[in-house]
């Protein structure tokens, strides 16, 4: 039996088609890779003519700043004409922020490592000035998009914030899709199960998650042949615009800045989670723990730690569970 899943399809009605013709491709429904599909989106102009739109997506990286295991950002790409990858940062923010500057130049790594990792697929990440509800329908407009797409926030501010965003692209008829992948399990469905409660013992956690199916395995990265005949429009000045800032420009002080303890970074915490797992993971784990017998410094970087990687989901929580053939039952 054909699936209930819609994939969005283009297809190009050249200029000499009749209108019969257009018709008729539009509404047909076919099966590609084995997914039933009924096509259904056209407009017609004011001469009478039919034309397909363009599918032009956003995807609005916020936490998951990677491209291994995102369902969200490879949703974005199904089907659509262009891609751009967006990341808002205030700079207001940053210096009313309490945050150190540490953290701020883990994020801003965590952002350089994103935008090298998409050059190679020739795109770019967008960092965007400013708050999302006040740029959204802006760009919305400017770039004509038709979907957004982001990975779901479980915490209650972006939950609020994402009801906004939802709201504004509905009235700007944008499609907007979110997938859970900060966490192995979806948050609500556990509340919802504990009669409305979070559980409040790990025990209890064990309990409920026992009942609820394995999480779903992770998803290739996104790579060229995944973007296909996708593209990522890119004006000369994309670097003044939309390039990642540095940490002056956001009024900290670097001139006493000491070196990086922590890189940043979807690289870093892939080849930290695979010392963590790969062949070597035994002689990994022997210096990690021998380390606090040379030094009891607290704020020495673990050569294994993975805390910041997961606390912006720039390594993938999925990825442990295949990373190697031993890997699920450490």
């Amino acid at each position: 039996m054909a699936s209930d899943r819609v994939a969005p399809v283009i297809i190009r009605v050249s200029a000499g088609s009749t209108n019969q013709r257009a018709d008729e491709l539009i509404r047909r429904d076919v099966f590609v890779a084995g997914t039933h599909i009924n096509l259904f989106a056209r407009i017609r102009n004011a001469s009478g003519g039919v034309s397909i739109m363009p599918v032009n997506s956003i995807h609005w990286f916020r936490k998951g700043l990677r491209l291994h295991d995102n369902p969200a950002l490879l949703e974005a790409i199904k089907g659509s004409d262009t891609l751009r990858c967006v990341y808002f940062l205030d700079p207001w923010f940053a210096g009313a922020s309490n945050r150190g500057v540490n953290r701020w130049r883990f994020l801003l790594q965590c952002l350089e490592d994103l935008d090298s990792s998409l050059r190679k697929l020739n795109s770019r990440l967008f960092v965007i000035r400013g708050q999302p509800a006040n740029i959204f329908p802006r760009l919305f407009k400017e770039w004509k998009v038709s979907r957004l797409t982001f990975e779901c926030d479980s915490e209650p501010f972006g939950k609020e914030r994402d009801a906004a965003i939802k709201k504004l692209a509905s009235e700007a008829g944008v499609e907007v899709i979110g997938k859970i992948s900060h966490t192995l399990y979806d948050l609500d469905r556990i509340v919802e199960q504990n009669g409305g409660q979070p559980p409040l013992t790990y025990k209890r956690f064990q309990t409920l998650v026992s009942g609820m199916e394995p999480p779903e395995p992770p998803l290739e990265p996104l790579t060229r042949e995944l973007m296909g005949n996708c593209v990522t429009p890119v004006s000369e000045n994309h670097r003044e615009k939309y390039g990642v800032p540095l940490l002056d420009e956001l009024g900290f002080d670097t001139e006493t800045l000491p070196p990086t303890v922590w890189p940043g970074g979807e690289s870093e915490a892939l080849m930290r989670l695979e010392r963590h797992l790969g062949p070597e993971s035994s002689t990994a784990w022997q210096e990690n723990f021998e380390r606090p017998k040379m030094n009891s410094s607290p704020l020495l970087a673990s050569p294994l730690g993975l805390s910041p990687y997961l606390r912006l989901a720039a390594c993938p929580a999925a990825c442990s569970t295949t990373n190697s053939p031993n890997s699920t039952r450490r």
